[in-house]
């Protein structure tokens, strides 16, 4: 109990004392008989429990035993009772008061109940209507979490989506970014009273689908899932408004391709095995000459790029075809990334690779073909791109929630407004496809496979230090 409740409750049970003694003198100078006199003191009792409280009205019943005993039995102005029928009356109305106050103190505390009830259903309603009011064709968190945030009139709000892996924040909530990704990727649901905090993970039926914080509230645990509720059902509501109107054109355009780059990559498949078969071949006879050993030589070369892009073109034909089945078992981030490294080196000659982890395992729930695939494009993209002979430094590291696996290179640099972009497929920055050939497909891979596993994939770029590619794995690594 705060300082100043208990403060305010000693006043208020001083009044009630004052009222008292005034009260059983008044009886006295009236003459009233000691029964006239409890009764009076009864009703005093009721009223200050129904007002105040149960602390306040024991305090004053107990004193109404002393004003009655002092005055009206015998011998009077002596806190002394001879007869043993005013024992019993004294005892009786003790019983009685305290009973009386306790029915009264619960009779005011279920009204106060019901009224904050009553309360918190007219917020939810209303919340309820501000909600179907928000514009459907707009991005909903920002306004959602400032909509909460005004209705329910708490001190802030946290929202996660988990859909585009957005944070929107209004209010003063503290928790930090990766404290509110933990929430919906540890499955934490809590009430925290004395920090008056409420987290919850906002599910569309069974499915996690983001992370609600509620910061400096009074609300009740039901409401807060209530609210919980209502946001999950906006959030849902707005991706299926964002997507009906072009959903079924998405749907054709993404098949046509990904029937197209699937046909594509196995018409490539076979005449590029011939090729390779019969240049590896000639070089592996060593009769040619000086010329026409470095022709077949270019031959071999470019042929192997070819089936590597055939390669990357079946990758992404199956992760974009919806056929894309994780194959989870529990691996070691740091021993993975070590493999991959080691396994790349003979294709990215030139170029060192410095493999900065940890000697402690990290283990993780994941598809280790996928990460590798993942992990090697990284690694590709970072020498290709990276300035002629400079190092390639591959680090892995961890938050609170989730690891972090970064590919840093030097000499390369993404403009801001093109770091999204660049995770889009066939996308290719105009600076980057002037110098160096590729099909914009690789970085689309890398997202798909991180999003499969409920992580992220991230870029961050400085023409001084360069750009650092990074993917992260959830320590559980979402589910099936």
């Amino acid at each position: 109990m705060a300082a100043g409740t208990i403060q305010e409750r000693v006043l208020k049970a001083s009044a009630g004392c004052a009222i008292a003694i005034v009260l059983t003198l008044a009886a006295f100078r009236l003459h009233l008989n000691l029964s006239a006199a409890t009764s009076l003191h009864l009703f005093l009792i009721a009223a200050i429990a129904l007002r105040w409280g149960l602390f306040e009205a024991t305090v004053v019943s107990m004193l109404s035993v002393l004003c009655l005993d002092y005055f009206f039995t015998d011998p009077l102005f002596v806190l002394y009772i001879t007869d043993s029928r005013d024992w019993i009356a004294m005892v009786t109305f003790e019983a009685a008061a305290l009973l009386v106050s306790t029915l009264s103190n619960q009779t005011n505390r279920h009204a106060r109940e019901a009224e904050v009830h009553r309360d918190q259903l007219q917020k939810l309603y209303e919340l309820s209507q501000q909600i179907l009011l928000l514009d459907r064709d707009a991005a909903v968190e920002q306004r959602l979490t400032s909509v909460i945030l005004s209705t329910l009139q708490i001190q802030g709000i946290t929202l996660w989506n988990a859909y585009d892996l957005h944070l929107s924040r209004s209010g003063n909530c503290t928790l930090s970014d990766d404290e509110v990704r933990s929430v919906f990727h540890l499955n934490i649901t809590q009430d925290d009273p004395e920090a008056a905090m409420s987290r919850r993970v906002l599910r569309a039926g069974t499915r996690p689908i983001g992370a609600l914080i509620l910061c400096g509230h009074t609300l009740d645990s039901a409401t807060v899932n209530a609210v919980a509720a209502l946001v999950a059902v906006a959030m849902e509501r707005a991706r299926s408004f964002s997507t009906e109107s072009d959903a079924k054109a998405a749907k054709q355009s993404e098949q046509l391709r990904s029937a197209i780059l699937d046909g594509l990559a196995h018409a490539f498949k076979s005449p590029l095995t011939t090729i390779l078969t019969s240049s590896s071949g000639l070089l592996a006879m060593d009769t040619l000459s000086g010329t026409e050993q470095r022709l077949v030589t270019m031959i071999d070369h470019q042929a192997s790029r070819m089936n590597d892009l055939a390669t990357h073109l079946l990758s992404t034909a199956r992760l974009d075809g919806g056929d894309l089945k994780l194959k989870r078992e529990s691996i070691d981030v740091n021993e993975v990334v070590r493999q991959t490294a080691d396994a790349s080196s003979p294709e990215i000659a030139g170029h060192a690779i410095d493999v900065l982890v940890s000697a402690q395992p990290r283990l993780v729930k994941a598809d280790r073909k996928l990460i590798q695939m993942a992990l090697l494009q990284l690694l590709d993209n970072a020498c290709k791109y990276g300035l002629p002979g400079s190092s390639v430094a591959v680090q892995v590291s961890e938050e609170q929630s989730e690891f972090l696996i970064s590919v840093t290179n030097q000499g390369s640099f993404i403009p801001a407004d093109e770091r999204e972009k660049v995770f889009q497929r066939f996308y290719r920055c105009a600076e980057s496809a002037r110098a160096v050939s590729g099909t914009g497909i690789g970085l689309s891979v890398v997202r798909r496979i991180t999003e499969a596993h409920h992580g992220r994939a991230f870029v961050s770029s400085d023409r001084t230090t360069g750009t650092t590619f990074t993917i992260t794995l959830p320590r559980t690594a979402g589910g099936e």
